[in-house]
Protein backbone atom coordinates (compact mmCIF):
# COMPACT_ATOMS: atom_id res chain seq x y z
CA UNK A 1 0.00 0.00 0.00
CA UNK A 2 1.40 3.38 -0.95
CA UNK A 3 -0.10 6.46 0.64
CA UNK A 4 2.48 9.03 -0.42
CA UNK A 5 6.14 9.51 -1.18
CA UNK A 6 6.20 10.66 2.39
CA UNK A 7 8.99 12.34 4.27
CA UNK A 8 8.69 11.68 7.99
CA UNK A 9 7.80 14.98 9.61
CA UNK A 10 8.25 13.72 13.18
CA UNK A 11 11.53 12.77 14.77
CA UNK A 12 12.16 10.68 17.87
CA UNK A 13 14.38 12.83 20.04
CA UNK A 14 17.09 11.19 22.10
CA UNK A 15 17.17 11.46 25.88
CA UNK A 16 20.10 10.46 28.10
CA UNK A 17 19.88 6.79 29.02
CA UNK A 18 19.18 5.95 32.65
CA UNK A 19 21.42 3.51 34.44
CA UNK A 20 18.56 1.05 34.96
CA UNK A 21 16.64 1.83 31.77
CA UNK A 22 14.73 -1.15 30.43
CA UNK A 23 15.79 -2.68 27.16
CA UNK A 24 14.02 -1.09 24.22
CA UNK A 25 13.19 -3.51 21.41
CA UNK A 26 13.20 -1.83 18.00
CA UNK A 27 12.35 -2.96 14.49
CA UNK A 28 10.61 -1.63 11.38
CA UNK A 29 10.35 -1.78 7.62
CA UNK A 30 8.72 -0.30 4.51
CA UNK A 31 5.00 0.52 4.45
CA UNK A 32 2.59 2.64 2.41
CA UNK A 33 5.34 4.12 0.27
CA UNK A 34 7.33 5.12 3.34
CA UNK A 35 8.34 3.33 6.56
CA UNK A 36 7.03 1.96 9.82
CA UNK A 37 8.83 1.57 13.12
CA UNK A 38 8.10 0.09 16.54
CA UNK A 39 10.00 0.54 19.79
CA UNK A 40 8.71 -1.20 22.90
CA UNK A 41 9.66 -2.31 26.38
CA UNK A 42 8.38 -5.29 28.34
CA UNK A 43 8.58 -9.06 28.43
CA UNK A 44 6.34 -9.85 25.44
CA UNK A 45 8.43 -11.78 22.89
CA UNK A 46 9.56 -9.56 20.06
CA UNK A 47 8.38 -12.12 17.49
CA UNK A 48 4.79 -11.86 18.80
CA UNK A 49 4.87 -8.07 18.66
CA UNK A 50 6.31 -8.06 15.15
CA UNK A 51 3.70 -10.57 13.97
CA UNK A 52 0.86 -8.44 15.36
CA UNK A 53 2.23 -5.29 13.73
CA UNK A 54 2.80 -6.91 10.35
CA UNK A 55 -0.67 -8.48 10.42
CA UNK A 56 -2.30 -5.07 10.92
CA UNK A 57 -0.16 -3.49 8.20
CA UNK A 58 -1.15 -6.26 5.78
CA UNK A 59 -4.81 -5.90 6.69
CA UNK A 60 -4.77 -2.15 6.10
CA UNK A 61 -3.00 -2.66 2.80
CA UNK A 62 -5.62 -5.16 1.68
CA UNK A 63 -8.42 -2.84 2.75
CA UNK A 64 -7.29 0.67 1.82
CA UNK A 65 -4.54 0.57 -0.80
CA UNK A 66 -5.21 2.63 -3.90
CA UNK A 67 -2.22 0.88 -5.52
CA UNK A 68 -3.62 -2.64 -5.76
CA UNK A 69 -6.61 -3.72 -7.81
CA UNK A 70 -7.86 -6.26 -5.29
CA UNK A 71 -8.11 -3.91 -2.28
CA UNK A 72 -11.50 -3.21 -0.78
CA UNK A 73 -11.32 0.50 -1.57
CA UNK A 74 -10.41 -0.25 -5.20
CA UNK A 75 -13.46 -2.50 -5.48
CA UNK A 76 -15.61 0.21 -3.90
CA UNK A 77 -14.32 2.76 -6.42
CA UNK A 78 -15.10 0.40 -9.30
CA UNK A 79 -18.65 0.08 -7.94
CA UNK A 80 -20.14 2.68 -10.29
CA UNK A 81 -23.62 2.49 -8.86
CA UNK A 82 -25.86 4.06 -6.27
CA UNK A 83 -26.76 0.60 -5.04
CA UNK A 84 -25.24 -0.27 -1.61
CA UNK A 85 -21.65 -1.54 -1.54
CA UNK A 86 -21.32 -4.07 1.29
CA UNK A 87 -18.07 -3.37 3.12
CA UNK A 88 -16.08 -4.68 6.06
CA UNK A 89 -16.51 -3.26 9.54
CA UNK A 90 -12.99 -1.80 9.38
CA UNK A 91 -13.64 -0.05 6.07
CA UNK A 92 -16.93 1.41 7.29
CA UNK A 93 -15.44 2.60 10.59
CA UNK A 94 -12.54 4.45 8.94
CA UNK A 95 -14.82 5.95 6.28
CA UNK A 96 -17.22 7.14 8.98
CA UNK A 97 -14.31 8.78 10.82
CA UNK A 98 -13.41 10.56 7.60
CA UNK A 99 -16.97 11.75 7.09
CA UNK A 100 -17.17 13.01 10.68
CA UNK A 101 -14.01 15.07 10.16
CA UNK A 102 -15.34 16.34 6.83
CA UNK A 103 -18.52 17.57 8.49
CA UNK A 104 -16.65 19.23 11.38
CA UNK A 105 -14.19 21.00 9.05
CA UNK A 106 -16.73 22.24 6.50
CA UNK A 107 -15.34 19.89 3.86
CA UNK A 108 -11.68 20.91 4.21
CA UNK A 109 -11.03 17.22 4.70
CA UNK A 110 -12.86 15.14 2.11
CA UNK A 111 -12.63 11.38 1.50
CA UNK A 112 -13.94 11.81 -2.06
CA UNK A 113 -10.91 13.83 -3.25
CA UNK A 114 -9.41 10.96 -5.28
CA UNK A 115 -10.15 12.42 -8.77
CA UNK A 116 -8.04 15.49 -7.90
CA UNK A 117 -5.29 13.46 -6.23
CA UNK A 118 -5.05 11.25 -9.32
CA UNK A 119 -4.49 14.30 -11.55
CA UNK A 120 -1.70 15.53 -9.26
CA UNK A 121 0.01 12.13 -9.35
CA UNK A 122 -0.26 12.17 -13.15
CA UNK A 123 1.44 15.59 -13.22
CA UNK A 124 4.18 14.22 -10.96
CA UNK A 125 4.88 11.43 -13.46
CA UNK A 126 4.87 13.83 -16.44
CA UNK A 127 8.47 14.96 -17.19
CA UNK A 128 7.11 18.47 -17.84
CA UNK A 129 4.76 18.37 -14.83
CA UNK A 130 1.74 19.44 -16.85
CA UNK A 131 -1.46 19.63 -14.81
CA UNK A 132 -4.69 19.29 -16.77
CA UNK A 133 -6.80 22.24 -15.59
CA UNK A 134 -9.78 21.19 -17.70
CA UNK A 135 -9.75 17.70 -16.25
CA UNK A 136 -9.44 19.23 -12.77
CA UNK A 137 -12.60 21.26 -13.30
CA UNK A 138 -14.46 18.11 -14.34
CA UNK A 139 -12.97 16.16 -11.43
CA UNK A 140 -14.11 18.83 -8.99
CA UNK A 141 -17.71 18.06 -9.92
CA UNK A 142 -17.23 14.51 -8.58
CA UNK A 143 -15.79 15.65 -5.23
CA UNK A 144 -18.07 16.17 -2.26
CA UNK A 145 -18.21 14.28 1.02
CA UNK A 146 -21.99 14.64 1.15
CA UNK A 147 -22.16 12.25 -1.84
CA UNK A 148 -21.29 9.22 0.27
CA UNK A 149 -22.86 7.75 3.39
CA UNK A 150 -22.27 4.81 5.74
CA UNK A 151 -25.54 3.08 6.49
CA UNK A 152 -26.79 -0.43 7.30
CA UNK A 153 -23.41 -2.10 6.88
CA UNK A 154 -22.75 -0.61 3.46
CA UNK A 155 -21.38 2.37 1.56
CA UNK A 156 -24.07 4.37 -0.21
CA UNK A 157 -23.06 6.70 -3.07
CA UNK A 158 -25.38 9.49 -4.14
CA UNK A 159 -23.71 9.56 -7.54
CA UNK A 160 -22.16 6.47 -9.12
CA UNK A 161 -18.83 8.05 -10.12
CA UNK A 162 -17.77 8.99 -6.56
CA UNK A 163 -14.31 7.63 -5.73
CA UNK A 164 -12.79 7.39 -2.27
CA UNK A 165 -9.25 8.18 -1.15
CA UNK A 166 -8.75 7.67 2.58
CA UNK A 167 -4.99 8.23 2.54
CA UNK A 168 -5.46 11.34 4.67
CA UNK A 169 -6.16 9.24 7.76
CA UNK A 170 -5.35 5.61 6.90
CA UNK A 171 -1.84 5.74 8.35
CA UNK A 172 -3.18 7.21 11.57
CA UNK A 173 -5.97 4.64 11.72
CA UNK A 174 -3.37 1.91 11.18
CA UNK A 175 -1.32 3.28 14.09
CA UNK A 176 -4.43 3.20 16.30
CA UNK A 177 -5.17 -0.40 15.28
CA UNK A 178 -1.59 -1.51 15.98
CA UNK A 179 -1.72 0.21 19.37
CA UNK A 180 -4.89 -1.71 20.22
CA UNK A 181 -3.16 -4.98 19.32
CA UNK A 182 -0.10 -4.17 21.45
CA UNK A 183 -2.36 -3.28 24.37
CA UNK A 184 -4.06 -6.67 23.96
CA UNK A 185 -0.66 -8.40 24.02
CA UNK A 186 0.15 -6.70 27.31
CA UNK A 187 2.94 -4.47 25.98
CA UNK A 188 3.22 -1.78 28.70
CA UNK A 189 4.99 0.95 26.75
CA UNK A 190 5.69 1.55 23.09
CA UNK A 191 6.42 4.04 20.31
CA UNK A 192 4.70 3.50 16.94
CA UNK A 193 5.38 5.27 13.66
CA UNK A 194 3.71 4.62 10.31
CA UNK A 195 4.62 7.03 7.46
CA UNK A 196 5.57 9.58 10.10
CA UNK A 197 2.34 9.41 12.12
CA UNK A 198 3.30 8.65 15.72
CA UNK A 199 1.62 7.26 18.83
CA UNK A 200 3.29 6.65 22.19
CA UNK A 201 2.06 4.58 25.14
CA UNK A 202 3.54 4.90 28.61
CA UNK A 203 7.23 5.65 29.16
CA UNK A 204 10.32 3.91 27.86
CA UNK A 205 11.64 3.81 31.45
CA UNK A 206 10.33 5.17 34.76
CA UNK A 207 10.55 8.94 34.50
CA UNK A 208 11.90 8.76 30.93
CA UNK A 209 9.20 9.71 28.39
CA UNK A 210 9.14 9.18 24.67
CA UNK A 211 10.31 12.58 23.43
CA UNK A 212 8.99 13.44 19.97
CA UNK A 213 10.00 16.37 17.81
CA UNK A 214 8.27 18.35 15.06
CA UNK A 215 10.73 18.75 12.19
CA UNK A 216 11.88 22.23 11.29
CA UNK A 217 10.96 22.51 7.56
CA UNK A 218 14.04 24.66 7.01
CA UNK A 219 16.36 21.88 8.14
CA UNK A 220 18.15 19.56 5.73
CA UNK A 221 15.84 16.91 4.22
CA UNK A 222 18.64 14.40 3.61
CA UNK A 223 18.60 12.84 7.06
CA UNK A 224 19.84 15.76 9.14
CA UNK A 225 16.39 16.99 10.19
CA UNK A 226 16.21 19.19 13.27
CA UNK A 227 13.24 19.54 15.60
CA UNK A 228 11.65 22.97 15.89
CA UNK A 229 9.51 21.81 18.82
CA UNK A 230 9.70 18.71 21.00
CA UNK A 231 7.43 17.29 23.64
CA UNK A 232 7.10 14.19 25.82
CA UNK A 233 4.29 12.10 24.37
CA UNK A 234 2.34 9.67 26.53
CA UNK A 235 -0.87 7.88 25.47
CA UNK A 236 -1.27 10.31 22.59
CA UNK A 237 -0.54 10.72 18.90
CA UNK A 238 1.42 13.41 17.10
CA UNK A 239 0.87 13.80 13.35
CA UNK A 240 2.15 16.47 10.97
CA UNK A 241 1.01 17.49 7.49
CA UNK A 242 3.32 19.63 5.35
CA UNK A 243 3.68 20.86 1.79
CA UNK A 244 7.35 21.59 1.14
CA UNK A 245 8.55 18.06 0.37
CA UNK A 246 5.81 16.90 -1.96
CA UNK A 247 5.51 19.88 -4.28
CA UNK A 248 6.16 20.64 -7.93
CA UNK A 249 6.06 23.50 -10.42
CA UNK A 250 3.18 22.78 -12.78
CA UNK A 251 1.85 25.08 -15.49
CA UNK A 252 4.19 27.77 -14.20
CA UNK A 253 2.91 27.76 -10.64
CA UNK A 254 3.73 25.92 -7.44
CA UNK A 255 1.46 23.02 -6.51
CA UNK A 256 1.45 20.41 -3.80
CA UNK A 257 -0.41 17.18 -3.04
CA UNK A 258 -2.95 18.56 -0.54
CA UNK A 259 -5.95 19.99 -2.38
CA UNK A 260 -8.70 22.17 -1.03
CA UNK A 261 -11.61 19.87 -1.99
CA UNK A 262 -13.96 22.85 -2.05
CA UNK A 263 -12.05 24.68 -4.80
CA UNK A 264 -10.12 21.94 -6.58
CA UNK A 265 -6.81 23.79 -6.16
CA UNK A 266 -3.78 23.13 -3.97
CA UNK A 267 -4.35 24.64 -0.57
CA UNK A 268 -2.58 28.02 -0.37
CA UNK A 269 -2.86 29.91 2.91
CA UNK A 270 0.79 30.35 3.77
CA UNK A 271 0.82 27.18 5.86
CA UNK A 272 4.09 25.26 5.74
CA UNK A 273 3.06 22.53 8.16
CA UNK A 274 0.46 21.68 10.78
CA UNK A 275 1.09 19.36 13.71
CA UNK A 276 -1.73 17.89 15.77
CA UNK A 277 -1.58 16.17 19.16
CA UNK A 278 -4.62 14.02 19.91
CA UNK A 279 -5.70 10.87 21.71
CA UNK A 280 -6.25 9.17 18.34
CA UNK A 281 -3.73 9.03 15.51
CA UNK A 282 -6.50 8.78 12.92
CA UNK A 283 -8.06 11.98 14.20
CA UNK A 284 -4.70 13.77 14.40
CA UNK A 285 -3.81 12.61 10.88
CA UNK A 286 -7.08 13.80 9.33
CA UNK A 287 -7.14 17.09 11.21
CA UNK A 288 -3.59 17.89 10.11
CA UNK A 289 -4.74 17.74 6.49
CA UNK A 290 -7.90 19.73 7.19
CA UNK A 291 -6.08 22.46 9.12
CA UNK A 292 -3.50 22.85 6.36
CA UNK A 293 -6.38 23.52 3.96
CA UNK A 294 -8.20 25.83 6.38
CA UNK A 295 -5.31 27.92 7.67
CA UNK A 296 -4.95 29.17 11.23
CA UNK A 297 -7.76 31.75 11.20
CA UNK A 298 -10.48 29.37 9.96
CA UNK A 299 -9.21 26.66 12.28
CA UNK A 300 -9.60 29.03 15.21
CA UNK A 301 -13.20 29.71 14.18
CA UNK A 302 -13.98 25.99 13.98
CA UNK A 303 -12.42 24.98 17.32
CA UNK A 304 -15.80 24.53 19.09
CA UNK A 305 -16.94 22.09 16.38
CA UNK A 306 -13.64 20.25 16.63
CA UNK A 307 -14.01 19.85 20.37
CA UNK A 308 -17.46 18.38 19.75
CA UNK A 309 -15.95 15.99 17.20
CA UNK A 310 -13.35 14.79 19.71
CA UNK A 311 -16.03 14.34 22.36
CA UNK A 312 -18.15 12.35 19.89
CA UNK A 313 -15.32 9.83 19.63
CA UNK A 314 -14.62 9.83 23.38
CA UNK A 315 -11.41 11.81 22.97
CA UNK A 316 -9.87 14.88 24.57
CA UNK A 317 -9.32 18.23 22.90
CA UNK A 318 -6.61 18.13 20.21
CA UNK A 319 -3.65 20.52 20.27
CA UNK A 320 -2.51 22.28 17.09
CA UNK A 321 0.76 23.90 16.02
CA UNK A 322 0.91 25.88 12.75
CA UNK A 323 4.15 26.83 11.04
CA UNK A 324 3.35 29.74 8.73
CA UNK A 325 5.56 31.28 6.06
CA UNK A 326 6.43 34.94 6.58
CA UNK A 327 7.00 37.35 3.71
CA UNK A 328 10.71 37.45 4.56
CA UNK A 329 10.99 33.66 4.44
CA UNK A 330 10.87 33.23 8.20
CA UNK A 331 8.52 30.86 10.02
CA UNK A 332 5.81 32.08 12.36
CA UNK A 333 4.30 29.74 14.93
CA UNK A 334 0.62 29.76 15.91
CA UNK A 335 -0.75 27.26 18.41
CA UNK A 336 -4.11 26.25 19.83
CA UNK A 337 -4.28 24.12 23.01
CA UNK A 338 -0.72 22.93 22.30
CA UNK A 339 0.68 20.94 25.27
CA UNK A 340 2.35 23.25 27.77
CA UNK A 341 5.22 20.79 28.24
CA UNK A 342 6.20 21.31 24.63
CA UNK A 343 9.42 23.23 24.24
CA UNK A 344 11.27 24.97 21.47
CA UNK A 345 14.30 23.05 20.33
CA UNK A 346 17.56 24.94 20.28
Amino acid sequence: MRIRSCTIWLVLALLPACEHEARVHAFGGPAMGSTWEVKFVGDVPEARVRAAVEAELASFDQTFSNWREDSEIARCNRHRSTEPFAASARFLAVLQQALDVAAATEGAFDPTVKPLSDLYRKAQRDPQHRFDEGAAAAARERVGWQNVEVREGAVHKRRPDVELDLDGLVAGACVDAIGTQLDALGVPAFYLQVTGEVYCRGEKAPGVPWLIGVVDPASDGTGAEQAIRSLPLRDQALCTSGVTRNALLANGRAMHHIFDPRTGSSACRGVVSVSVVADSAALADALGTAFLVLGDEATSRLLPSLRQLATLHGLGQPGVLFLLAGEDGSLREVEFAWPIRSRRSE
